[in-house]
């Protein structure tokens, strides 16, 4: 009896690890912090996304999710990395807005 729960939870252990929704968490914490400064210095450079950088980011979040689809159509955990990536990208877009709301008193 014991043994079946083992091999269970074994199973259930290595699913975990397929989940597409998973690896999309992992590569936000994990992929995104090396591609995101890069590509946030290149968009820096351009004079009218310098001035905007967390709609650069948002837009940048946008394109790269739209595209994840595209380029990695049966492979799951390349889709699932690229979205982990536009998910982190719309994040960093998002926080400054989210800081600047609850910094306040009231919220508004």
């Amino acid at each position: 009896m014991p043994a079946s729960y083992a091999k269970a939870f074994a199973k259930s252990s290595t699913d975990v690890l397929k989940n597409e929704a998973i690896i999309a968490v992992l590569s936000a914490s994990i992929v995104a912090p090396f591609i995101i400064p890069k590509i946030n210095s290149l968009m820096s450079e351009v004079m009218i996304l310098k001035d905007h950088q967390s709609i650069a980011s948002f837009i940048a979040g946008l394109a790269i999710f739209s595209i994840a689809g595209t380029i990695f159509k049966g492979n799951a955990i390349g889709r699932a990395v690229i979205i982990g990536i536009a998910g982190a990208f719309i994040l960093s877009a998002l926080l400054p807005i989210y800081q600047n709301i609850t910094t306040k008193g009231d919220g508004l």
